[in-house]
């Protein structure tokens, strides 16, 4: 179960939106729970249906691996066991960012849709901001 209201996703979702336009790109955003279910997919006009699959997978892999995406280099050795017991796709590409709420995780954020994982890292950290301030 999720802390966070249908509210404050919004309120968070609208953040990454504007740090999306910023950067002048289209995105999917997406916020899953702490069993890694989707609570809300927005995938912006523009946006691949890649970028979709993308930020989901983002968001469940950081669920799933207890911590952000990116952390781990994708040719790292341990991937392919790591994604061998994964029941999706595992990103290991930055963009997904795990919510925790009161030192328990909470769910994740997950943004695809640039070909720089930079811009999907700062899309997903200014939805992430401003969650964790509530």
């Amino acid at each position: 179960m999720t802390p966070y209201t249908t509210d404050q996703l919004l309120t968070a979702l609208d953040e990454a939106l504007t740090a999306a336009d910023q950067r002048g790109g289209t995105f999917s955003i997406c916020f899953v729970d702490d069993g890694g279910h989707v609570l809300l997919h927005v995938r912006q006009p523009g946006a691949t249906v890649g970028a979709a699959d993308s930020a989901l997978s983002k968001a469940r892999t950081a669920v799933w691996l207890g911590g952000d995406t990116g952390a781990l280099p994708p040719t790292a050795p341990v991937i392919p066991a790591l994604a061998a017991g994964v029941p999706w796709p595992l990103a290991v590409f930055p963009g997904g960012l795990l919510l925790r709420h009161h030192g328990t995780i909470a769910g994740a954020i997950g943004v695809g849709g640039s070909v720089d994982p930079a811009n999907d890292a700062a899309v997903a950290t200014a939805a992430h901001t401003r969650l964790a301030a509530t």
